[in-house]
């Protein structure tokens, strides 16, 4: 696996680059760092006895890698793509969230 940013946080930050002008650099930093530091996936409904992880990081491969270590799955697994699943809804609440607050 590259070590890239995680897909979700790009699209979210792009989609912030459309609409937030001079404030998306700020902006793109704020769900950024919340990302780094949220016990992640609080969604996870085919999984919900599965862990919640802390990426400490943007890196997919990082957040990832966190995850299927603690519970012991492959990355190919249904237990891994449900985990991403509810990160990802998360990124796109968390980002409704932050544009709300400054655009509503």
């Amino acid at each position: 696996m590259e070590a890239s940013l995680c897909g979700t946080l790009a699209v979210a930050a792009g989609f912030i680059g459309l609409v937030a002008g001079d404030k998306q650099n700020a902006l793109v930093k704020e769900l950024f760092d919340w990302y780094k530091q949220a016990e992640l996936p609080v969604y996870n409904p085919d999984f919900p006895d599965h862990a919640v992880t802390v990426a400490d990081s943007t890196l997919c491969y990082d957040s990832v890698s966190k995850f299927i270590r603690k519970e012991d799955v492959a990355f190919g697994s249904p237990e891994r793509s449900s985990r991403c699943a509810g990160v990802a809804a998360e990124v796109v609440r968390k980002t409704a969230t932050i544009l709300n607050r400054e655009f509503a």
